[in-house]
């Protein structure tokens, strides 16, 4: 690894804010995802940072600090979200997602009205008896591995439905999904927008003037500004979507799943006293946030003791919010009693998650219909957990068993 002095630094930024770190490969050694980048805050470090990696950004380390970038628009534009700036940057800029307030509020209010809790409130049946019904399917066997068995089924299928997509084109999405949140390298950022739109303006077309109640019929139909959607807006609004809604839940799954097979205590209170489920989602969410993404500097600017320069960027890690221990007391536990609870892992800001809703009330339901037929399992027998950083962290695999004695249908 290169040292400082060998890295080429910017004149503005200090020695002692430059840190070679790769955000999108935080892992340290015999650490998991959370603990690795935990490791990082708990370092001796300033609250601001500064790496040469992805093209070279700032990026902040304290939860007051995420909260802040991710929420004060006037100084952190969402222009840009993520880096490198030139590619993965360029590429993503969708909408809302790349506007600011009050640019953003009419397509959000498109996107959102199909997320909203009484249209999830519509899917709540579809959800139970899709989660019975895939738990049901490997429940005798005594095994699955959750990730692929479950995780990226129920998430994924009950989206396909809310867009009225098919579910045979659900692979391929999840794969275009993907290298835009973790890319293997096997398509570059403008290959990866070319193909999502070369799918999605057909639809987009198709559906034009249909009185379709399906989520994406009536975003393209909608109007912003009292005006139709062009066709180039249309079909950024619907990517951002499908990104979204075929990558987020599917890990934070994982993720809760892996810390229920690991510590019985929270699988018998879950059970025993189902009434604070929808305390312990708000823990759970808070210990296993995903997902890191910046803004754009808007101007030249003073922060937290440093120079900040136009049109550089700041990665605000939500990870590193909930696990600051600076907001929540002993950060690394999970406390289903705790309360007063800090974290961003749907955002902050104008550009909170709008599907947090709908990914709350599936964990819920999932959590619910797991403990009431696989009451106890485990991780597989010398498996072990790894991970993938990028945009959105992910579990790899997660191999679970139970004794099939213990479970009921």
């Amino acid at each position: 690894m290169q040292t400082a002095e060998q890295i080429e630094r910017p004149a503005h930024v200090p020695l002692d804010r430059f840190l070679d770190y790769d955000i999108y490969a935080p892992f340290v050694e015999g650490k998991d995802f959370h603990a690795s980048w935990k490791a990082l805050q708990d370092a001796d470090l300033p609250d601001i940072v500064w790496t040469p990696k992805n093209g070279g950004h700032w990026m902040v380390l304290r939860g007051r600090l995420v909260e802040r970038v991710l929420s004060d628009y006037e100084n952190f534009s969402n222009h840009t979200v993520l880096v490198p700036k030139d590619t993965a940057g360029e590429a993503y800029r969708l909408l809302p997602l790349s506007l600011d307030p009050p640019a953003h509020a009419p397509f959000r209010n498109l996107l959102s009205a199909g997320l909203a809790p009484q249209a999830v409130k519509g899917v709540e049946a579809t959800i139970r008896a899709l989660a019975i019904s895939l738990i049901e399917g490997f429940r005798t066997q005594g095994t699955c591995n959750f990730t692929t068995d479950f995780a990226e089924q129920l998430p994924i299928k009950i989206f396909m439905q809310i867009v009225d997509l098919p579910s045979s084109d659900t692979a391929k999405l999840k794969h275009l999904a993907d290298q835009f949140t973790r890319p293997d390298g096997s398509l570059t950022y403008p290959e990866v927008s070319q193909l999502f739109r070369a799918y999605i303006n057909p639809i987009i077309a198709a559906r034009r003037g249909r009185n379709a109640r399906d989520m994406l019929s009536r975003m393209i139909n909608g109007e912003v500004n009292g005006r139709p959607l062009t066709e180039e807006e249309a079909s950024n609004l619907c990517i951002q979507v499908l990104v979204g809604g075929l990558d987020t839940v599917v890990n934070f799954l994982s993720f809760v799943m892996l810390f229920m097979a690991e510590h019985q205590e929270a699988r018998v209170s879950l059970r025993e006293r189902p009434e604070q489920l929808p305390v312990a989602i708000m823990e759970l969410a808070r210990r296993f946030p995903l997902v890191t993404v910046g803004r754009e500097l808007r101007h030249d600017m003073t922060f937290e003791g440093v120079e900040l320069k136009q049109g550089e960027m700041i990665m605000a890690p939500t990870i590193l919010h909930g696990l600051d221990s600076n907001e929540n007391p002993d950060p690394m536990s999970v406390d289903f009693a705790r309360r007063d609870v800090k974290h961003s892992t749907f955002g902050s800001g104008s550009h909170t998650c709008p599907g947090a809703h709908l990914a709350r009330t599936e964990t819920r339901i999932v959590l619910e219909e797991w403990l009431n037929r696989i009451p106890e399992f485990e991780i597989a027998p010398g498996h072990n957990v790894t991970y993938t950083g990028g945009i959105v962290g992910s579990v790899n695999a997660l191999p679970l068993v139970w004794d099939v004695a213990t479970t009921r249908a």
